[in-house]
């Protein structure tokens, strides 16, 4: 929760409400398109909708996501990148202890 706050205190400092909102929107984008492909790799069996639909969100979530500057894109993407290394260096912070990860 601090980390959050950390950094969208910096956000909300800069005094503009295009900046705050832009990121606000890449990454709302960006986590609906992570859904979609997770409703691609689902089984046959458990779709509720045809593949093409998800592909669709995918496709159009990301297109959406990477049309805000190309500063917000770029501090989102180093941010995603941080925290997917984070927790690479947890799992293996666990298994050499030999706890299970979160």
């Amino acid at each position: 929760m601090l980390l959050t706050g950390a950094v969208v205190a910096p956000l909300v400092l800069t005094g503009s409400v295009r900046v705050t909102w832009s990121f606000s929107a890449f990454t709302v984008l960006v986590y609906y398109a992570l859904t979609n492909l997770a409703a691609l790799r689902l089984p046959s069996e458990a779709r509720r909708y045809p593949r093409w639909i998800p592909a669709a969100g995918l496709v159009a979530c990301l297109g959406l996501a990477f049309w805000v500057d190309r500063e917000i894109w770029a501090l989102g993407l180093a941010l995603a990148a941080a925290g997917l290394l984070w927790h690479v260096w947890r799992r293996r912070q666990a298994s050499i202890r030999g706890e299970r990860a979160n």
